[in-house]
């Protein structure tokens, strides 16, 4: 069985030969050290995940900066200004539309814009190691908090409602052509990335959850279904008050599950496997970046026990693999789970 099927197995509540293992992220100091040197292109990446033995890569829209503001910051086609840090990570700072006549002066970006898709493009040409492609869009709560700002954004739910769904229907409406442009591409599976959450519980209230962002997930859920492709949620936090609400948008699977946030990758299992793959979760905030090889090994059987029995699991981190994670430790996570994921469980 190859990773791409081996992915798709799991993701529509099968068995397959064995956990796949996924990642979300992988960032680019990390990807240097594996490869030895800087990435050039999305191959570069693609070799990483493919010789780690990953079974599956995953790459979002990319950024677009339409206006450099300084050397190391920009505006990007969503009015959102970003800013390129020392470790080469990118971090959002802020939106720039301050009110609804900004808004109305703003043009959303060309979802068909063929640079956009450029890396899909190159490593679906180029799969051959047969890995499960997965194509990183969003709903209806990163873009639009991000351009007016998440406080901004929350307060528009209540007092200006009209406003903030002009802003999530061109995010849903873009997003959704996206998708389908991805699709197009060949991709194996989409991903939306939007957070709702603290680590302590939702953004908003589940009244307004299940107003404004649950049926535009669910729109664009159907949307990507219409086309034969299974969709996963990503969502970080503590997302328990909203989570039948998520899983109800039809979702095929569930990432990462954040055990910070005092989710439970059993609970969940137990509660929603029936209906969902569940995607997780090893700790990436203590294990991976300050534990051991012996404590990486103990969280993948963890993960393993809780999660495995039955099919409908990947496993992966509790978010991606962020700069302080020690390659060591994410190796031994890859090794341990091709040791100790096998099917059938016994």
């Amino acid at each position: 069985m190859d990773s791409r099927e081996r992915i798709l197995r799991a993701l529509y509540g099968e068995e397959p030969d064995a956990v796949p293992l996924f990642e979300i992220e992988i960032n680019v100091p990390i990807v240097r050290q594996i490869l030895g040197r800087t990435p050039r292109d999305a191959l570069d990446f693609y070799e990483v995940y493919s010789s780690c033995g990953l079974d599956g890569i995953n790459f979002w829209d990319n950024f677009r900066p339409v206006r450099p503001l300084d050397e190391r910051s920009f505006i990007d086609d969503w009015a959102r200004i970003w800013s390129v840090e020392e470790n080469e990570v990118t971090y959002y700072v802020r939106g720039t539309i301050d009110s609804e006549e900004d808004f109305e002066n703003f043009s959303p970006p060309d979802p068909f814009d063929y640079d956009r898709l450029d890396r899909l493009r190159k490593v679906i040409k180029n799969n051959k190691n047969r890995l499960a492609v997965v194509g990183g869009i969003h709903d209806a709560f990163e873009i639009p908090s991000q351009m007016r700002g998440v406080n901004n954004f929350l307060i528009d739910l209540y007092k200006n409602p009209g406003f903030a769904r002009r802003i999530i229907e061109a995010s849903v409406n873009y997003n959704i052509e996206l998708a389908k442009a991805m699709i197009d591409l060949g991709v194996d599976a989409l991903i939306s990335g939007d957070d709702y959450a603290y680590k302590h519980g939702p953004f908003m209230s589940v009244k307004l959850f299940r107003e404004f962002i649950a049926p535009y997930l669910k729109k664009i859920v159907d949307e990507v279904h219409r086309r034969g492709v299974p969709f996963i949620k990503h969502c970080d936090g503590n997302i328990w008050p909203i989570l039948e609400d998520i899983v109800n948008t039809g979702i095929d699977a569930l990432h990462p599950i954040e055990p910070q946030a005092g989710m439970s990758l059993k609970e969940v299992k137990q509660k929603f496997g029936d209906k969902i793959c569940v995607v997780g979760n090893v700790d990436v905030t203590n294990v991976l970046p300050l534990g051991t090889i012996e404590d990486t090994v103990k969280e993948v059987k963890r993960c393993i026990e809780e999660a495995a029995n039955g099919g409908g699991y990947i496993l992966s981190s509790s978010n991606s693999i962020h700069n302080a994670v020690k390659v060591e430790n994410f190796k031994t996570m890859i090794k341990a789970t091709k040791k100790y994921g096998k099917y059938p469980r016994i």
